[in-house]
């Protein structure tokens, strides 16, 4: 965790730790604690952090230290499990190039680049390796129709991501292998709706 960065960004920002505890609902001592390494950084938290501080997701989650730098092109970041999208993390000199792309749809603080990473949504057009931009504002505004990112919790504590078409009161996939064909109603506790698929490219 690299603390020192984090208290540079709220400065730069103008923000308080209780106001970044405020977008999601917690109490000014939860940011201490994140921030000190203390308690880890999950995604939901890294996504508040970016929103906050109006920085990439990307740079959030490398300097949380939570993944490694270089494993996060690979691996699910902190909260999530294994899914049908993650969010992407560049490498190299593929980071201005999807960065340019995603501004030229609008990305901005809590609008974030994923990589697709199944054929949930095939039928739609969305490839695993492709590229979506996920507006995390747009959550609880999603209409009928809508590809969108959710987290599904089960039982035993663990979350799985996915990449569906929002059909109120359910998530379908459209397409796609037979393990992405369930149907998830979203109830807001075990299956949560996280973002609104606002543009999608392949490179």
């Amino acid at each position: 965790m690299d603390e020192q960065w984090f208290k540079q960004q709220k400065r730069r920002a103008g923000v308080t730790n209780a106001e970044i505890g405020a977008l999601r609902g917690r109490d000014h001592t939860v940011i201490s604690k994140i921030v000190s390494g203390a308690q880890p950084m999950t995604l939901e938290w890294a996504q508040a952090f970016a929103t906050a501080l109006q920085v990439p997701l990307a740079s959030v989650l490398e300097k949380s230290g939570h993944v490694a730098a270089e494993q996060m092109q690979s691996e699910a970041p902190p909260g999530f499990a294994e899914g049908d999208a993650t969010p992407w993390v560049a490498k190299g000199g593929e980071d201005r190039r999807q960065h340019t792309i995603a501004e030229a749809f609008g990305q901005r603080p809590g609008v974030d680049i994923w990589r697709v990473g199944s054929t949930s949504m095939a039928g739609a057009g969305l490839m695993p390796g492709d590229y979506v931009l996920v507006d995390t504002h747009a959550a609880e505004r999603v209409s009928a129709g809508d590809t969108v990112i959710a987290q599904v919790y089960a039982r035993n504590g663990t979350a799985r991501t996915v990449l569906r078409r929002w059909a109120p009161p359910v998530l379908i996939s459209i397409g796609g292998a037979a393990e992405t064909v369930e149907v998830h109603v979203v109830d807001n506790d075990n299956v949560v709706i996280r973002g609104k698929v606002i543009a999608s490219w392949r490179v």
